[in-house]
């Protein structure tokens, strides 16, 4: 299971990756997913899901650029990081251009 990978999260919106891994995951119980993949395999071949959350807790096997890509996932994960040590963070930037231009590119590329 290798290439990009785009996904609809609930949580973060559309969520952009790169996939390469052979690992054939299912999610218990305890957690949800990260997204409903859109393109690529996710966790599995089967079940259409990424990653997996439980309470502040996000595993996934995307990699590479992920968080560059993605400010959403990024200041969700710097946030709550940063509640925990100070009590409270608020972002200043939203994507620029670059990000939205590596992000498009991204998601036209074939598996």
């Amino acid at each position: 299971m290798i290439g990009n990978i785009v996904l609809d999260s609930d949580a973060f919106g559309e969520i952009i990756g790169y996939e390469n891994h052979s690992g054939d995951t299912t999610l218990g119980s305890g957690s949800r997913p990260l997204g409903i993949v859109k393109q690529g395999a996710g966790n599995n071949p089967r079940d259409g899901v990424e990653g997996a959350r439980t309470a502040n807790v996000i595993g996934t096997y995307l990699h590479g650029s992920l968080l560059p890509k993605n400010p959403a996932l990024s200041d969700f994960l710097i946030g709550e990081a940063a509640t925990r040590r100070y009590g409270a963070f608020t972002p200043i930037a939203g994507a620029d251009e670059t990000v939205l231009r590596a992000r498009e590119s991204a998601k036209k590329r074939p598996r």
